[in-house]
């Protein structure tokens, strides 16, 4: 049973990392902080936490091979249900700065409860960004529209 619990911590870090996540640059992101988080201050980028360990963090990558918002959200619904993420939900939307995104929402066992995690992609010229968030399901759930609100007002930069 220890080696299930393992394997499972080891899907979730692996998933927090999908596509060989890296650094290129940090640009100022610009998003509304939903209600119940606090932004990290002396981090780079974006990232925000709730006192009960709910995160948000926005991360990039090059958009290689070059492709649109519709492949790149695809690949990373096939490349995580491939690896047992159980489909949450599925959100296609507008921002206010007029940015297109996708916003897909898994379910992992970890440890004894379950875990949601939430990909958001913006597909911006030459880079992918990310808006990633993790917590368990009850937690979640009780920030999540708070997330879906802020994510309207997300600034993925040009």
């Amino acid at each position: 049973m220890k080696t299930c619990t393992n394997t499972r911590k080891s899907l979730f870090v692996l998933a927090l990392l999908t596509l060989g996540l890296s650094a290129c640059g940090t640009p100022a992101y610009v998003m509304d902080t939903p209600t119940g988080f606090v932004k990290y201050e002396d981090r780079p980028g974006l990232s925000l936490i709730t006192a009960d360990g709910v995160r948000l963090k926005v991360r990039e990558t090059d958009n290689k091979p070059k492709a649109d918002l519709a492949f790149w959200t695809d690949a990373l619904k096939r490349h995580l249900i491939a690896r047992g993420y159980a489909p949450k939900s599925e959100h296609c939307f507008d921002t206010t700065k007029g940015s297109k995104g996708c916003t897909l929402e898994f379910l992992l066992p970890h440890g004894a409860e379950d875990w949601v995690l939430s990909e958001t992609v913006f597909v911006v010229g030459e880079r992918i960004v990310l808006v990633e968030g993790a917590g368990p399901f009850p937690l979640w759930a009780k920030v999540e529209a708070g997330v879906k609100t802020a994510l309207l007002t997300f600034d993925p930069g040009a």
